[in-house]
């Protein structure tokens, strides 16, 4: 009870309070008015002449105007204070009264109000790791290459590739380089390390990616081209046996006097065109002189149906420098030949980069050198030859201009960067 009590508004104790005044205001003066009605009428004063009251009809108030009308003026103040005061406190109190009643009632019947449905959790995607390929892409120096699929994981998660030989790992290249996802998507290019564990043939070679919380991927085979077995696997070629002459007698020589006959001029000889493997053509296009479609540097076509030869790719494997059926030799797209992974992989790397960053080409590798050109991405440039310190470059842009750049403004990667002659 004293729970309750202490529940109520103040507000509305006061109201009840003064509500409980004026009833019992109103209870006395009931009490008063009926007793006084019941009381006997003091005796009448007997006037001289007899009046008969009794033929005299009895007036009292019929109506609540009447009843008011005749009300003492105190009382009516109180009356209407009463109400001032006790009106909005009781419509109060009967909100109160109807919820607790309402809840009272639920209590007893053992109704519950109905929770909100819970928020569904989103269910996390599970992680997943795929080798797509493992490759051994080039010989000098050897390189290994790994596609990677995911799920599950942010972009720029960083894995960590691992090469076994018969499931145990092996010291190939540097462990600190990791592959970086982006988009569910890594790839990864690493040279062996010029102390590398050695990787005799006849044992089993594969490749596992593992995320930095130490899940693995499953074991991928690792693919050994045999364009590179003999350097992946330490075997020397087996060099072709020299041609022995047989001795025979010295013949006698008769020399003969003769007057010399003048020979023709000869012509000088056309270098012999480039060859390579060859794949079709499934969409027909233009053939340049470099691989960018921001300049007229177009110098043929092909034709789906036909056939070219394949002779090197640039690093993105985006563009193949071809032979086609007319002796054009050129860059053409990827979308217009049919080229399969393996063929890339053993497609070499030519020496043709992207521009990164605009700046001027030079005479020298020299900043205080005559500027010749200038260089502005997406173009690309081929390279001829490098400084000791790998910060020059002499390129050829897609306008014929040769000189020098500074390397910080193109994407060149290590593979291409090591093939490239330095400067004497």
């Amino acid at each position: 009870m004293q729970t309750t009590l202490n529940q109520i508004p103040t507000p509305l104790a006061i109201g009840l309070i003064v509500l409980g005044v004026v009833i019992i205001l109103l209870v006395v003066l009931i009490v008063r008015r009926r007793r006084a009605s019941q009381a006997p009428p003091p005796a009448p004063e007997i006037p001289p002449t007899t009046i008969d009251y009794t033929a005299i009809p009895l007036e009292e108030p019929q109506s609540w105007r009447n009843r008011w009308r005749n009300l003492p003026l105190v009382l009516k103040l109180l009356i209407i204070i009463s109400i001032i005061i006790v009106a909005p406190n009781l419509l109060c109190a009967g909100f109160f009264l109807c919820i607790w009643v309402a809840a009272f009632v639920l209590s007893l019947s053992g109704g519950q109000t109905a929770a909100p449905p819970p928020i569904p959790t989103p269910s996390p995607i599970p992680v997943t790791l795929t080798i797509e390929d493992a490759t051994i892409v080039r010989a000098n120096p050897l390189t290994l290459s790994v596609r990677v699929r995911s799920t599950g994981l942010p972009d720029n998660t960083e894995l960590q590739v691992e090469l076994r030989a018969d499931g145990q790992p092996l010291r190939w290249f540097d462990p600190a380089r990791r592959i970086q996802i982006r988009r569910d998507r890594g790839d990864f290019r690493e040279a062996k390390l010029p102390d590398g564990d050695p990787t005799p043939e006849g044992r089993k070679y594969t490749v596992v990616v593992s995320t930095p919380d130490g899940s693995l991927s499953a074991e991928a085979e690792l693919e050994v081209l045999p364009t590179f077995a003999a350097a992946f696997y330490g075997v020397e070629p087996t060099p072709s046996p020299s041609p022995t002459l047989s001795a025979t007698a010295t013949p006698t020589v008769i020399v003969v006097q003769e007057t010399p006959t003048p020979l023709p001029p000869t012509a000088t000889p056309t270098p012999a065109l480039p060859t390579g493997q060859p794949v079709a053509v499934i969409n027909g296009g233009n053939v340049r002189k470099l691989p960018y479609t921001g300049v007229n540097n177009v110098i043929g076509g092909i034709n789906a149906g036909e056939q070219v030869q394949i002779l090197a790719r640039t690093p993105n494997a985006l563009w193949y420098y071809v032979r086609t059926i007319r002796n054009e030799v050129g860059w053409v797209s990827r979308t217009l030949i049919a080229v399969t992974d393996l063929i890339a992989a053993e497609t070499p790397v030519a020496n043709v980069v992207s521009v990164f960053v605009s700046g001027s080409i030079y005479l020298a590798a020299d900043t205080g050198s005559a500027v010749i050109d200038q260089v502005d991405p997406p173009e690309v440039v081929e390279l001829f030859e490098r400084t000791a310190d790998g910060t020059w470059y002499r390129v050829r842009t897609v306008r014929d201009r040769e000189g020098w750049v500074q390397a910080s403004l193109l994407g060149i990667p290590d593979d291409v960067a090591a093939q490239v002659p330095v400067t004497k």
